[in-house]
């Protein structure tokens, strides 16, 4: 049997590169795989190899690791395609964000609202080329991306090109650790009195434990979009039992500080949304209008960039711990992933094996929503790719807040890809964060100009 090549983009990551090496080394399906890893940063990307040959021998995957920063080398037969990379995260997010507040928007900025049309236009100006050269050549593979905005790439992909693609996102874990809150007595969870997310190592440790105790426990059927998909169904895994009756006892009673704006989301619309109060405020009008302070009503945690650059310091120095045989590679194989290895297997194998959340186009999986949008949803994985399952009909008014957000994603889509100034006024228009026209002329010509490297019109 030819050798089956997975590609990572992105591999000289420190967070992304070892969870996702971690996931395909431990993954009895994908022994014997040849994987190649890419990415410009050669000095991360040397040691990404370094440690991804200590993974294959103490994990004895039988795997060719294969490296380089030339990305045609890389694309060049692979099967798979592994896409995670961003151009300098934390600096241009933190730019989005303070933009658009000096237009009175105080919103998270990353997948929704007017800062994501920055972040897709940055993020498409690399990854439009590299979809080309997968065409060129890796015609048959799959791109598995985990690239923000997830469905503005997906949708990108979808549209201009004919590369096969996966949306993957975590956010999935967040319904859980909601469900974990509310039955915390149940599940046994101690929460310190008045507990609140917070982007802190205390606060994620706590939430993971709290999410894969919940997982255990109940089963959520979600669908809508990326960072804003609903509970539509909620099980008991054992027993099948509907939840919901139960759910809406315990949101009467729930501590004001836990995820107050996605509990106050499910009072007036009678449905729990999954992704929490952080990516909830990307695609909803109720937090961020600045003169009203409902960020600070909400207490909205806005993403710690510090922290975040903090911690992936903390990650090569245990990287070149490994490297150095300091840290025992045992030590690795709990280690959390986005599961991209379940997938590709899932496809490679023919398991017909699920997962919860992935992003693909509508093919009637959500039958109030346009067809071919990018939506989320769960999926069996088999040779053919995901195929969706079907959850009918999302209640008309969450419907009606994808379906603005489904608009606002093709119209900036459009707008980047088509250099279309027409389009991309028409997107900040109908975003539901901006209520001025001048302000969304000149909050799109501030973007345009701080940005002029990555967005151009004709």
């Amino acid at each position: 049997m030819e050798r089956v090549k997975i590609t990572i983009i992105g591999a000289g990551s420190a967070v992304f590169g070892l969870s996702t090496l971690v996931g395909i080394m431990r993954h009895p399906e994908l022994h014997g795989v040849e994987l190649f890893l890419h990415d410009i940063n050669e000095e991360g990307l040397k040691k990404i190899h370094r440690l991804a040959d200590k993974l294959n021998l103490a994990f004895r995957s039988e795997i060719t690791v294969k490296s380089s920063t030339r990305r045609e080398e890389a694309l060049e037969g692979a099967s798979f395609v592994v896409l995670s990379i961003a151009i300098d995260r934390e600096r241009c997010w933190k730019l989005d964000r303070e933009i658009a507040l000096r237009y009175g928007i105080n919103h998270y900025a990353e997948n929704g609202g007017p800062g994501a049309f920055a972040h897709t236009a940055r993020n498409l100006s690399v990854i439009m080329p590299m979809l080309s050269d997968m065409e060129k050549y890796c015609p048959d593979a799959w791109l598995l991306n985990f690239t923000n905005p997830v469905p503005k790439i997906c949708t990108a992909a979808a549209r201009y090109t004919k590369v096969k693609t996966i949306g993957i996102c975590h956010q999935i874990q967040f319904g859980y650790f909601l469900l974990a809150g509310l039955f915390a007595e149940e599940l046994g969870v101690k929460l310190p009195h008045d507990f609140t997310f917070r982007w802190n190592d205390q606060s994620i440790a706590l939430f993971r434990a709290m999410h894969k105790k919940a997982a255990e426990r109940f089963q959520i059927r979600a669908w809508g979009l990326n960072h804003f998909t609903w509970m539509v169904a909620v099980t008991d895994r054992k027993t099948g039992k509907d939840l919901y009756p139960e759910i809406r006892e315990k949101v009467a009673k729930v501590t004001p500080a836990f995820e107050p704006l996605s509990m106050e989301v499910f009072r007036v619309f009678g449905i729990m949304p999954v992704p929490g109060d952080c990516h909830l405020c990307e695609y909803l009008p109720y937090t961020h209008n600045v003169a009203r302070k409902n960020w600070e009503r909400y207490d909205i945690q806005m993403y710690d960039f510090e922290w975040a650059e903090r911690g992936r310091e903390k990650m090569w120095k245990e990287i070149e711990r490994i490297l150095e045989g300091k840290v025992a590679l045992e030590k690795l194989e709990e280690l959390e992933t986005e599961r991209g290895e379940f997938i590709i297997a899932g496809i490679l194998k023919n398991l017909n094996s699920y997962e919860e959340a992935v992003n693909v186009p509508n093919r009637g999986y959500i039958t109030n929503l346009p067809e071919e949008a990018i939506v989320e949803a769960p999926a069996l994985l088999g040779n053919t790719g995901p195929l969706g399952i079907g959850g009918g009909n999302l209640p008309e008014p969450i419907a009606d807040l994808c379906r603005r957000q489904v608009l606002v994603t093709e119209l900036t889509v459009r707008a980047i890809v088509e250099h279309d100034l027409s389009l991309a006024l028409q997107a900040f228009a109908l975003d539901p964060m901006i209520d001025d026209l001048e302000v969304a002329k000149k909050l799109l010509e501030e973007y345009c100009k701080t940005f002029q490297d990555y967005i151009s019109f004709s």
